[in-house]
């Protein structure tokens, strides 16, 4: 069982959030539980889930479940002086260098949230056999973010609306062994409440040179 530590990099708010404990190769024949309707209690749901994230039956797009990742983001009076939250989850699939990926889902909030940065995405990066992030070939030298990542659904987005989340075409650097398909919600707002983001419908496809998905992992 591998180790990944996918690294999301806001530059906006000068934030390098490490997600750590990220494990598990997984050969598989298409994205496991896509819309999220499988029991949270089976032995394989389909997504690792990280720090504070649920299945929900309160939300959908479609079926009758969704998955919320949520988190509280506050100051205090001592050092690191700012507690946030990055929840998500993941699947991970063998992949080739050169090998061209999308990923798609949609994503939901109840109420507008409050506070920047505060937002969901889904996104994608690739890694070598050793579990070290490659990025990918269209975020080599980005300040924003190793990986590639979809629009934001943030303070700016209506809230009870399923938005379309697209990473858009990411592809495979050198040395790559693995790709890791994320939904994430990242939360350091100073908003201090408790918010998050609903998840639902993913779609993970490898894509032609013109960006159009001709298979599933």
């Amino acid at each position: 069982m591998g180790m990944r530590t996918p690294f999301l990099a806001i530059a906006a708010a000068s934030i390098g959030l490490l997600l750590a404990g990220i494990a598990s190769t997984q050969a598989r024949a298409q994205l496991v539980n896509p819309s999220f309707e499988a029991p949270a209690t089976e032995k394989d749901a389909g997504w690792t889930l990280f720090d504070l994230s649920r299945y929900s039956d309160k939300y959908a797009r479609g079926g009758k479940r969704s998955l919320f990742h949520f988190g509280f983001s506050r100051t205090v009076s001592y050092a690191p002086f700012l507690l946030g939250n990055v929840a998500g989850s993941f699947q991970e699939f063998d992949a080739e260098p050169g090998s061209q990926w999308r990923l798609t889902g949609y994503a939901m909030t109840p109420t507008p949230l409050k506070g920047t940065p505060a937002f969901g995405i889904v996104q994608i990066s690739f890694f070598d056999a050793d579990g070290n992030d490659l990025g990918t070939l269209e975020t080599v030298g980005s300040e924003v973010a190793k990986a590639k990542t979809s629009n934001e659904l943030n303070n700016r987005s209506a809230p009870e609306v399923w938005t379309l989340l697209d990473t858009g075409v990411a592809t495979a650097p050198k040395n790559t062994a693995t790709v890791q398909a994320f939904t994430l919600y990242v939360d350091y707002s100073n908003s201090n409440v408790s918010q998050g983001v609903y998840f639902d419908d993913l779609t993970l496809c490898r894509v032609s040179d013109t960006g159009e998905c001709i298979d599933q992992p």
